[in-house]
């Protein structure tokens, strides 16, 4: 735009309008429909986790001003919504429809926020929390927003407007993170909303030609170039003359140019200027005489010059130039009469004649606008007088020589206002750039409002939003807050999340130059921001607060291998992509399981729930060792698992487990057993110098009494030593007897032998009480070759003693191993599950000052487990802390999931086997339950999971153990002919028949005493039934038994009725046991003799004499009647 000639008073009252302080009003109040009446208009996203990428260690402001970028649809508020209190602050991202908005949105608010939203923040803070906002809750938000929550008053509200400043601090850090104003507003109870409406490319190209304009203009009066000049030319003009006549005369001209040039120019940079003046004259003069003459001549000569001058000047963008000429002219002219008196003729003529040219050339370049005028003036003045006396005779002839001088100065001065200067400099560095950036990501008219419960919090808030975001330059629109009156009519169009209209008398300029948006004579109660400013003020924090936590992300692999077409997959979950679940699958191939997998993680992040996914998806039969917990339980309740058994080991009342170890299976070395046991025993007890042989030769002595040769493990007392009901094993009972008896083998001095004795006596004796001996003194186990066609779980929970825990799993691989070969042998194709909880009690790492044998044990076991894949065998193997593991168990596991886990040195001892880097090791003890690191066979790298649960162990208490109980004993029933509890081999029984066998297997004494005395001669359950009620009777017959051991002890005496003592003996006898109550007393009391059979034949004959069929026979008798009261008196087990 170009400017005409402007009087100083003209540009000051433009600048004072450019400059003018603005006022935005609302005068009318909100007439729109309310959210609270259509809900359908707005949509909420509470942000409830936030992540970030470690090396940036904290939210990265780019990744908001990508989220917001994406809401660029016209007649949508984009809401950023700040809500505190007591118990903390939440974050809340929306979408609001603008309730002025007459068009159709290209979509519904729900489905914008869901699809646009939502997903570009999941995808610029990747692994994020965030939910919808139900109903329910955003009426909730609203009733905060109005009232306070305590009495109910009525909020109080202030508005924030102006631009904020970004500081960029030389190391980087940043002190204006909304963490630092929920800090500084912690315990309140307040809110802080953030409303911003996407502009147009119309309106953000509007903006950018009004500044435009505003910037030429301001441009003008920012700076004034002036130039003056001054030139002055000087000329004489001297003629002379001779003549051979006789003359003389004198002529002087006299010339005085004056030249003033007067201009003014405007420019900015370098400025040349050339100025060249010449002046040339001539005066010439001829006179002719004839005759004799006498003459005076007079004259004057009067001559006149005018210069003229034109400057011009051109300017377009931000360059200039100008080009200055000027000519100067003079002339002079002289004419002059002479009169004479003489005598003839004379006659005189003479012509002066002056010329002078002056050239002004300036020249000026810069980077600015110029537009100037010039004017010159120039007057000259000439003044020639001439006296002649001449007395000539003949001709004359006369020259005349003329020289002149000239000068010209030029002075250039600038006039600046420093005023309009700035606010070139703040259009230029500040509003501009912020366009640029808007026309790419989009320009957003933006306000703010807050609100508290008094003045003095609002007060606060308003102050550290203004210390917070307030810039250290550009501050030509500074933000500043304003508290509102509680009937001010801005406060209802916050309410509805709206951006108020108002109405200025305010220039336009003004208005734009303060990031206002004139449109249409309307302008908004906002700013309008870059997704640069907004990112500042509408930032998540970098410093985790309450009620906003955040959580560094790690990258992971992203592509498992693609399985083949028609191959055998197990489903494990979704993917996770730096923290955010995707819905792409992950598989392991089937036949991975093989090749074994190991799981590990800190309880309650999992694990167990991985365990069971595995189970379920593999489809296989499976057996569990469970040591601590019950949560397998809860698979009775999934269709693929319906029939699992589920054994209670130590727990003999729900579901009693059966597991004699010295019984092994056809084609398998009594070596090769005893082996085994051996290494369950050192890997589970401490076991110093020669226990473990001593052990070992016990267990190689009771396999002989039971008939074995342990070179051909064949047996030579029974001809049919495997099959069902036959009781060819010995037991832990039998150990424990023969200890003392190979202890006594050996030469060794008395100490040690009681030593020995004592210690080794201690552990067995342990493992033969309460459920612990049911369990596992008994004469047959529950064939494992059953077992493990069925889905099984054991659990060990009830047995408390970490050593025992070791020991029974020891126990259960060595069945395990020895009938998965056997199964193998039979069918090539047989595949199975073994799953093993906390597996560090029987393959833990050998410390030092750990015993060789125990690092030699678990040897033992580890190299068992490595080789049982080649009899079908899967292994799972989880453990809370893989740092306990012997090393091969990571090492020959070739799937690894890992959950959560906290310890440097399990961290380190994982991840080295998966190829994890530092920040994924790091990474490990933030994963949420559920999430795990899954490493495998043929995969290049590690890849983050969410495992999707097919069960939940929360419920798992929740099962009636009558149902485990149920099942159990329909197993047992099924298996009767195994014999394995006593009375159950007979035939097929019901459950009630069952229940009391179980009742009188759990009597240790009954059990003995039955076997030594009964079981040989009953052929039938009947039998079995009515003998055993009474044996029963007879043992709980505690009176009765307790004055027989006072006859044997020869205390009689304190018999109160010793008749009714013979009377219940006659009746035992006569009418239940005849002569097997003999029998009975003996293994009674006298059990200790069972393997000297002459003393064992001469107590009972003793007994027979004494208690003669209820006849006792106490105080008179034979001397042989005396001798057998001394004798059982002596043998009397005390």
């Amino acid at each position: 735009m170009e400017y005409e000639v402007i009087e100083k008073e003209e540009r000051l009252q433009f600048l004072e309008e450019m400059f003018e302080s603005t006022e935005l009003k609302v005068t009318e109040s909100y007439n729109y429909p309310t959210i609270m009446e259509d809900l359908s208009n707005v949509v909420l996203f509470h942000i409830k986790e936030v992540t970030f990428e470690g090396e940036e260690k904290s939210p990265r402001r780019e990744a908001f001003e990508n989220v917001i970028g994406m809401i660029q649809n016209e007649g949508v508020n984009f809401i950023y919504l700040i809500l505190g209190d007591k118990k903390g602050v939440s974050f809340y991202f929306g979408l609001v429809k603008e309730s002025k908005y007459d068009g159709e949105l290209p979509m519904p608010i729900d489905e914008m926020g869901n699809n646009l939203l939502k997903s570009a923040i999941r995808g610029n803070f990747r692994g994020s929390k965030v939910e919808e906002v139900s109903p329910e809750e955003m009426i909730e938000i609203f009733d905060r927003m109005q009232t306070n929550s305590n009495n109910r008053n009525a909020r109080k509200y202030a508005s924030v407007i102006g631009t904020p400043g970004i500081n960029e601090s030389e190391d980087k850090k940043s002190f204006q993170g909304v963490d630092r104003l929920v800090d500084v507003m912690q315990g309140d109870d307040f809110g802080l909303c953030i409303l911003a409406k996407p502009l147009s490319k119309r309106a953000i190209k509007k903006i950018e030609d009004d500044l435009y304009q505003i910037y030429n203009s301001l441009s003008t009066f920012s700076k004034i170039s002036l130039q003056e000049g001054e030139n002055l030319s000087k000329g004489t003009s001297i003629s002379k003359g001779t003549s051979d006549s006789v003359s003389s005369g004198e002529n002087t001209t006299k010339g005085t140019n004056y030249s003033k040039t007067t201009g003014t120019s405007e420019n900015t940079g370098t400025s040349e200027s050339k100025t060249a003046g010449s002046t040339t004259g001539t005066n010439y003069s001829e006179s002719q005489t004839e005759g004799k003459n006498w003459g005076k001549t007079e004259g004057t000569n009067k001559g006149s010059s005018v210069t003229k001058g034109k400057s011009e000047g051109s300017s377009s963008g931000g360059s200039s130039s100008s080009t200055n000429k000027g000519t100067n002219e003079s002339g002079t002219e002289n004419s002059g009469t002479t009169f004479s008196e003489n005598v003839g003729t004379s006659s005189s003529k003479g012509t002066n004649t002056g010329y002078s040219n002056s050239e002004n050339m300036s020249k000026t370049k810069g980077t600015n606008t110029s537009t100037g005028s010039s004017q010159s003036k120039t007057a000259g003045t000439s003044e020639t007088t001439g006296t002649n006396t001449s007395t000539t005779r003949g001709t004359n002839n006369s020259v005349s020589e003329s020289s002149t001088t000239g000068s010209s100065q030029n002075v250039s001065k600038d006039i600046i206002n420093k005023k309009a200067a700035d606010y070139v400099k703040y259009i230029d560095e500040m509003l501009l750039p912020i366009i640029d950036y808007g026309k790419s990501k989009g320009l957003y008219l933006t306000t703010t409002f807050i609100f508290a419960d008094n003045n003095s919090q609002l007060e606060k808030l308003g102050n550290t939003i203004k210390s917070l975001y307030s810039g250290k330059k550009g501050n030509k629109n500074p933000l500043e807050f304003k508290i509102l009156e509680n009937n001010d009519k801005k406060i209802e169009y916050f309410k509805n999340f709206q951006i108020p209209e108002c109405i200025s008398y305010d220039d336009e300029n003004a208005l734009t130059l303060k990031s206002h948006f004139v449109e249409n004579d309307e302008v908004s109660l906002g700013n309008w921001y870059s997704p640069n400013e907004l990112g500042l003020i509408a930032g998540l924090p970098e410093k985790e607060v309450v009620g906003l936590s955040l959580n560094e992300e790690v990258e992971f692999g992203l592509n498992a291998k693609t399985p083949e077409k028609g191959e055998e997959l197990i489903s494990l979950g979704n993917l996770v992509q730096s923290g955010n679940e995707i819905d792409t699958k992950v598989y392991l191939e089937k036949s991975a399981l093989n090749k074994h997998i190991f799981i590990t993680g800190v309880t309650g992040t999992g694990k167990t729930t991985t365990c069971q996914k595995l189970l379920l998806e593999s489809e296989l039969p499976f057996l569990v060792i469970e040591p601590a917990k019950t949560e397998y339980r809860i698979l009775m309740n999934n269709p693929k698992t319906e029939d699992i058994l589920i054994f209670t080991l130590g727990n003999d009342k729900v579901a009693p487990f059966r597991l004699n170890p010295f019984e092994f299976f056809e084609g398998e070395s009594i070596t090769s057993r005893v082996d085994m046991l051996k290494a369950a025993m050192e890997a589970s007890f401490d076991m110093e110098a020669a226990i473990p042989q001593i052990i070992e030769s016990a267990m190689y002595s009771c396999y002989e009494d039971y008939g074995w040769n342990i070179d051909t493990d064949e047996n030579e007392k029974f001809d049919n030593p495997y099959d069902e009901g036959v009781y060819s094993f010995p037991t832990l009972e039998d150990l424990l007897n023969k200890i003392e008896i190979e202890v006594t083998k050996h030469d060794f001095d008395d100490r040690l032998k009681k030593d020995y004795i004592g210690s080794i006596t201690a552990r067995l004796q342990g493992l033969l009480v309460g459920s612990k001996g049911q369990m596992l003194n008994t004469r047959r186990s529950i064939d494992f070759r059953e077992l493990i066609e069925k889905k099984v779980v054991l659990e060990i929970e009830e047995i408390k003693n970490g050593t025992e825990k070791s020991l029974v799993m020891g126990f259960i691989l060595t069945n395990l191993r020895e009938a998965l070969r056997i199964k193998s042998k039979k069918n090539k194709d047989f595949k199975h599950i073994t799953l093993i909880e906390e597996a560090h009690r029987l393959l833990s790492k050998y410390t030092p000052g750990d015993s060789l044998n125990k690092k030699n044990s678990v040897e033992t076991f580890a190299d068992m487990l490595a080789e049982i894949r080649k009899y079908g065998e899967s292994l799972i193997i989880a453990d809370q802390i893989p740092n306990k593991m012997t090393p091969e168990v990571l090492k020959n596991t070739n799937t690894k999931i890992v959950h959560k886990i906290f310890a440097e040195d399990d961290k380190e001892a994982i991840g080295n086997t998966i190829s994890l880097s530092k920040e994924q090791k790091e990474f490990l003890a933030s994963l949420p339950p559920g999430r795990t690191i899954v490493f495998s066979q043929s995969w290049t790298k590690a890849i983050q999971v969410q495992i999707e649960a097919e069960t939940d162990t929360t419920f798992a208490k929740d099962i009636d153990e009558d149902r485990l109980k149920n099942r159990v004993e329909d197993f047992y029933i099924e298996n009767y002919k195994k014999g394995i509890f006593i009375g159950t081999k007979y035939e097929k029984i019901t459950r009630e028949q069952f229940r009391l066998c179980r009742e009188f297997s759990t009597s240790k004494e009954f059990v003995k005493i039955f076997k030594a005395v009964f079981e040989e001669n009953i052929n039938s359950f009947s039998e079995f039934e009515n003998i055993s009620k009474n044996l029963n009777m007879l043992l709980k017959d505690r009176d009765f038994l307790e004055d027989i051991r006072k006859i044997l002890e020869k205390n009689e005496k304190y018999i109160e009725n010793l008749n009714k003592t013979q009377e219940s003996f006659k009746n035992y006898y006569e009418n239940i046991f005849q002569e097997d109550i003999y029998k009975v007393i003996y293994f009674k009391y006298y059990e200790s003799f069972k393997e000297n059979k002459v003393a064992q034949n001469n107590i009972i004959d003793g007994i027979k004499e004494i208690f003669n069929r209820g006849n006792f026979n106490l105080n008179d008798g034979s001397h042989l009647i005396q001798m057998y009261r001394l004798e059982l008196n002596e043998k009397l087990k005390r």
